[in-house]
């Protein structure tokens, strides 16, 4: 039989259900659909007893409306699950199924969903996200799989390379037919990303696509396929061959994978573009070169230029920075040797008169050689600094303290650097605020650890600033510099002058720093620290129309408050003009007790 009539007066009932059953009496719609449905209902009794059930509800009293609406509704949807299909149309087939190395589906949604957002959305912020929630191994959930792969595409070039060595390869081979259906040999570096994971996936059975992508793909997608082809040694004279590609980036993808081959014919061609005129193309190559004979051509070329430069050849000096630029990121003992040796000479290059031909500078040379020194991180590159102190230009001063704090015992560091607290002009003044943007990332005087150790440029990875013990006496110089950032970097409770110092400061209305001050108060133990907190609460607030950055980080430093005084922050709380009173809620958040904290106490023994 047919249902349209059935369905139609389905439609019409779930229409009435949302607008109220008292409008079902006399409505029109209903009443249309009676006479086919009895005519139906000749040959089809349950037709006829759906025009009645239509019939009582639209002629009945309105008392009653909601009684016949559920009985027509009931006998309606009867009927339609009675006669409903079951199956479709078509030819069977198997669906598509991927293996992957994770099974796991049991991340909850609070976690999930801010990953996928991150992965598929724009923004800042997404990286820390992503790259936190890979540390936690939360990517082991299936359901991040397309998500992940999507962000191949993504806008944020660190983003979209993590991704792709880390978070997709860990999936298996399984995931490759996902790769594979998006993949665009004539697309962007998205695709060239795509192609590399492949590689990774399975290195051996994608050599084939990885040959056809360097004869048919676009630029980005043949310098992926270069990088690739040069993992085998049997397709390495592919790769030789696209040394004399005329495009540059092709030519770097070559050199860049020839460089961790130690074989004749490499280092013949390493060792003529050392003799060439083009020697950046060489910085990115030489961080994984292995053949020594090429290193040693290399600070051959650098002896010879450096002589040239302190001769006063203005057009080596783009050279000689070049060749610097080769040895970032090496730990050789020649590359050692032959920058001190040249560092020996910085009194010479900071003589070099002003260039006329050249943008480099004599102070731009010593200032590349005192960092690539110092990333060395040799006990003899930091003395070396140390010894050069004088006579270095201010723009490697940051160096220079890293170096002492590194070497040098706390009381020296103290009597060497303090001084300069004091100075408010010049080159002085320069090297003053270097000083204390070192002391703000090694006490903790930004907001948070990873935001002062992405600022700065030491190695995030030795966190040696964990191991370094300061002079107590810097916190007396700061107070007589008047520096309250720093009083905050090194206060302490048994400080009664530090305390007093920054209360006072703390009664200022226009400083920024209010959320340290808070901070380093809480860390004092000062007994009033939540009324000085409040006060700066209601200063920064009184006009403010907006929660801004400053205001923001002051709420935060809420959570170093003493939990007993919860009753004083809800109770201001409650008089806090509706625009604040969220993120104060937010913040303070952190002092309530938990489930597990009011559970501990009531198994705890009754004294």
């Amino acid at each position: 039989m047919s249902l349209a009539l059935i369905q139609e007066s389905a439609k019409e009932v779930r229409r009435l259900s949302i607008a109220g059953s008292n409008l079902a009496v006399g409505d029109f719609r209903l009443k249309k659909l009676v006479p086919p449905l009895e005519q139906a209902g000749a040959k089809v009794p349950v037709f006829a007893q759906v025009a009645k059930a239509i019939n009582d509800l639209v002629n009945g009293k309105e008392a009653q409306s909601a009684a016949n609406l559920l009985s027509l509704s009931t006998l309606i949807n009867a009927i339609l699950y009675t006669q409903g299909q079951t199956g479709a149309e078509g030819d069977h087939s198997e669906l598509p199924s991927h293996s992957a190395k994770s099974c796991d589906t049991k991340t909850s949604a609070r976690v999930l969903k801010p990953l996928i957002q991150a992965l598929t959305s724009t923004g800042s912020g997404r990286f820390e996200i992503v790259k936190s929630a890979l540390e936690r191994g939360a990517f082991s959930d299936l359901r991040l799989i397309d998500p992940s792969i999507r962000a191949l595409d993504d806008v944020y070039p660190e983003l979209a390379d993590l991704v792709m060595e880390k978070i997709l390869p860990a999936y298996g081979p399984g995931i490759a037919p996902l790769l594979k259906s998006k993949l665009d040999l004539k697309g962007k570096k998205s695709d060239a990303r795509r192609l590399q994971v492949l590689h990774q996936l399975d290195p051996a059975g994608t050599v084939e696509l990885c040959k056809t992508a360097l004869e048919e793909g676009s630029p980005e997608v043949k310098a992926s396929a270069i990088g690739c082809l040069g993992k085998h040694e049997d397709c390495l004279p592919l790769v030789l061959e696209q040394t004399n590609a005329k495009n540059k980036v092709l030519r770097a993808a070559a050199l860049e994978a020839l460089a961790e081959h130690d074989r004749p014919e490499v280092t013949k061609i390493f060792t003529d573009l050392i003799k060439g005129k083009a020697l950046d193309i060489l910085a990115g190559p030489f961080r994984a070169l292995r053949n020594r004979q090429v290193l040693k051509s290399l600070i051959d070329e650098g002896q010879r230029v450096f002589e040239a430069v302190l001769k006063g050849d203005e057009d080596q000096r783009a050279r000689f920075w070049d060749i610097l630029a080769c040895f970032n990121e090496r730990k050789d003992p020649e590359v050692e040797d032959f920058l001190l040796a040249c560092m020996k000479e910085g009194d010479k290059i900071l003589k070099l008169k002003s260039p006329k031909k050249s943008v480099i500078g004599g102070d731009d040379l010593v200032d590349r050689l005192t960092t690539l020194l110092y990333e060395l991180g040799s006990p003899r590159v930091l003395e070396a600094i140390l010894a050069r102190r004088e006579v270095l230009p201010a723009t490697v001063f940051t160096r220079v303290i890293y170096s002492a704090l590194r070497t040098w015992p706390a009381a020296k560091v103290y009597e060497e650097f303090s001084p300069l607290l004091a100075e408010k002009k010049g080159a002085g003044k320069a090297k003053n605020e270097m000083l204390q943007h070192v002391i703000r990332v090694g006490r903790g005087g930004f907001v948070a650890y990873e935001e002062y150790y992405a600022i700065d440029e030491t190695d995030p990875e030795s966190k040696w600033f964990d191991k370094v013990s300061w002079d107590p006496r810097w916190l007396d110089a700061a107070i007589k510099a008047d520096l309250p950032v720093i009083v905050c970097c090194f206060a302490e409770p048994n400080h009664k002058g530090a305390i007093t110092y920054l209360v006072n400061q703390s009664q200022d209305k226009k400083s920024d720093e209010a959320g340290l001050i808070i901070n380093a108060l809480a860390r004092c133990k000062y007994p009033k620290v939540t009324e000085t907190f409040l006060n700066a609460v209601t200063a920064r607030t009184k006009k403010a129309k907006f929660v801004d950055y400053d205001l923001q980080f002051l709420l935060k430093r809420a959570r170093f408050l003493p939990p007993g005084e919860l009753s004083q922050l809800d109770a201001f709380a409650a008089n806090l003009d509706e625009k604040f009173v969220e993120k104060f809620l937010e913040a303070i958040q952190p002092l309530r007790p938990t489930l597990s904290d009011q559970s501990d106490k009531s198994d705890s023994p009754a004294p």
